[in-house]
This record gives structure tokens, C-alpha cells and sequence, in this order.
């Protein structure tokens, strides 16, 4: 008979490991994600008996349901501390597969992550304290979108008076009240579709409002529509860039809405944010950042199809806290945090890459 699963044991394995994610599949070892690379730690295989224990502990009936139905559910789980076993959160997500069923569970720390300790630029600050429009921050999965919302939303906790209204899916970070009061809104739990709890929000009297992740065109017309009434609005997409950020947005409609859409996207948004997650030199993740200021100049290249020359904003109005994500990259490297193959590999130009590292060469 198999020992039942002890996830908690898992955690404080993962914790102590520094990994961000822990995988599960049945016949499988367990897994973490550690520092952006899959490692097996040399435990026993999975078996279905812990995997059903996993849906036991996390899943209750609604969401058995659901992934009965629709093959995959997605879940918020708190893990408690006690004496030297730290707290935590899990996004749990459950996926049939042809093995049985895979879960991931990605870890996000108790602590509240703050600008200043997630090494984001002083830009952010300024960002955060905007009282309209849309933030929007991309990146692939799991390179830190929703630590870098969090750590903006905890410098208006700390430094204004605001309702803050989060809807995830699930619920990530969990912030406790200092300046400004909040509601923590979690989809099925709490509503059933971002665009219904969008509109549901707005009748709550928020002052922000966080929407997970714009997947829909439902979801972004309702995103903009809070944007355009006076509502400081931070979302997510999946870009690799800033220049992507509106395109991405604009083809999910119909081709006849999308000239529409591109000046609601110019008007509403304040700050495209894109970020990539990648290894230090020593242990350790560090986040680059590109940032774009939407100006009248940049507001008119997204209306005139012409996003594609974002680039030449953001390379030109550095004094302003705009960045490209190639020097960000640099300017990593010049402080010797990342490496010159980190760099090679990661920087969108990288003849602009090759040439630094030829003229700046890291010691030894």
C-alpha cells in the first residue's frame, strides 16, 4: 500500500531547495523547478494512490467536477507554518495526461514581495501611483508577472489610501491591509468568468483593480472599459516584448473591431511592462525588464499599425525610466549579475550583445 502523499513535506523539500515549482506525475520521481531547470531529487516514483490523495487534499467537489468534465482545474491552497516550517501558497493545476494525471504546484511565498527587494527599477514606483489607465506586464509562464504586480500593488498599500480589488485564478499573494483596504476575488470560487467579476467590481467601489490574466475578448473589453472609467488597471498577456503587448491584444478581436480596439488600447493604457526571468551568475533568478512610458508618440505608433517601433521610445527616452529588455540585459551584465552567455542567450539584439561583451569584457 503506498504511504500517503505528505504535500506538505514536498514544500518545505521545494522551500528549502529554492525551486518554484514542484511536478507530480504518476510512475514518475517528483520534480522542482529550480533556478529555471527541471531536477529529480532522488525520491520515490509517484504513485496514482498519492495522486488521488493530491485531488483529496486540494480539489473539493466543484473542482473535481471540473476536471472530470474538462480534463484540467487550476487551484489556490494555503500551507501553514509552524516552528521551523515556513508558509507558503500553492497554484495548483491538475492536467489528465497519458500517464494518469500531471499537477504542478507553483510556490508563491507568504512575504509580499516589494520593489525595492525584487531589484525593480525606481520606475515602478511611479508606475504604481498612477490613478487611471492600464499596466499591463507580460512575459512567459513563470517569469515572474505576478511578483512584479505584487510588489506595485504593495507600494500603493504602503503609500496610499485605496480599495484595491484583486480577481485571480487562483488567488496568489495574499496582502494584509497597511494603508489600503482590499478584496481577494477567486474565479469559481467567488465569480464565474473574469468579464462578470470585471463588471461586478466595478460596483464595489474599487480604486485598483487587478485582472489575472486577459485571455478573451470579453475579459479585455471589460479591462478597458474600468481603464477608460477611472480605475487603475493592472493585467497580464503572454508577449515576449513590449512591441508584441498591443498586437497580441488587437488580434484576439474580430478583424472588423480591430481598428477600435488599437485606439482604445492607445488611449487607456499607461505602461507596457514585458520581463524575462533568468539565472545569476551566482545562485539565483534575476528578472530584466522592458518598459515603455506611453506617450503621445508611442499612443500614435500603436494607432498607426506601426507598434513594431516601440523600440525606438524606449532606446530613446532612458532619462524617463523607459528600457529596452536588450539593455536591461546589459546593464545586468555590467554589474556582473548575469553572464555573457546569459546575455548572448537571452538579449533580443544580440549583435548589440556580441559588440558590449567585446568591448566590456567580464573578468576572468
Amino acid at each position: 500500500m503506498s504511504k500517503l502523499f505528505d504535500l506538505d513535506e514536498f514544500v518545505q523539500k521545494a522551500i528549502l531547495h529554492r525551486a518554484s515549482d514542484m511536478h507530480f506525475q504518476t510512475g514518475d520521481e517528483p520534480q522542482f523547478r529550480i533556478d529555471g531547470a527541471i531536477r529529480q531529487i532522488n525520491l520515490p516514483k509517484v504513485s496514482s494512490q498519492q495522486i488521488e490523495d493530491l485531488k483529496s487534499l486540494l480539489l473539493d467537489d466543484r473542482s473535481s467536477r471540473q476536471l472530470d468534465e474538462h480534463g484540467a482545474v487550476d487551484r489556490g491552497y494555503q500551507v501553514k507554518g509552524t516552528g521551523t516550517k515556513k508558509a507558503c501558497r500553492l497554484r495548483a493545476s491538475f492536467a489528465k495526461c497519458l500517464e494518469g494525471f500531471k499537477v504542478v504546484c507553483r510556490i508563491v511565498p507568504e512575504d509580499i514581495p516589494t520593489v525595492k527587494g525584487f531589484g525593480m527599477p525606481e520606475i515602478f514606483e511611479k508606475i504604481s501611483l498612477e490613478n487611471t489607465g492600464m499596466v499591463i506586464v507580460s512575459g512567459v509562464t513563470g517569469s515572474g508577472k505576478s511578483t512584479t504586480i505584487a510588489a506595485m500593488i504593495d507600494y500603493i498599500n504602503q503609500n496610499q489610501q485605496k480599495h484595491i480589488l484583486t480577481l485571480e485564478d487562483p488567488i496568489e499573494f495574499v496582502h494584509t491591509p497597511h494603508h489600503s483596504v482590499f478584496t481577494h476575488r477567486e474565479k469559481n470560487a467567488h465569480f464565474d468568468s473574469f468579464s462578470d467579476g470585471l463588471r461586478t467590481a466595478l460596483r464595489q467601489d474599487p480604486d485598483v483593480i487587478l485582472v489575472g490574466e486577459m485571455r478573451d475578448t470579453e475579459t479585455i473589453q471589460a479591462a478597458m472599459q474600468a481603464a477608460e472609467t477611472g480605475h487603475l488597471v493592472f493585467a497580464t498577456v503572454h508577449s515576449a516584448s513590449v512591441a508584441d503587448i498591443p498586437e497580441r491584444i488587437i488580434s484576439t478581436f474580430p478583424e472588423d473591431e480591430q481598428d477600435q480596439v488599437r485606439s482604445q488600447i492607445a488611449n487607456v493604457s499607461n505602461s507596457f511592462i514585458a520581463q524575462s526571468l533568468v539565472g545569476k551568475k551566482s545562485e539565483g533568478s534575476v528578472a530584466a525588464f522592458e518598459i515603455l512610458r506611453l506617450n503621445n508618440a508611442a499612443r500614435n505608433l500603436i494607432r498607426e499599425h506601426k507598434s513594431f517601433q516601440l523600440d525606438s521610445i524606449m532606446q530613446t527616452q532612458r532619462r524617463e525610466g523607459m528600457v529596452t529588455l536588450t539593455q536591461s540585459f546589459i546593464d545586468l551584465y555590467a554589474k556582473e549579475v548575469i553572464s555573457a552567455d546569459v546575455l548572448l542567450a537571452h538579449a533580443p539584439d544580440v549583435l548589440r550583445a556580441q559588440t558590449y561583451i567585446k568591448e566590456n569584457p567580464q573578468p576572468g
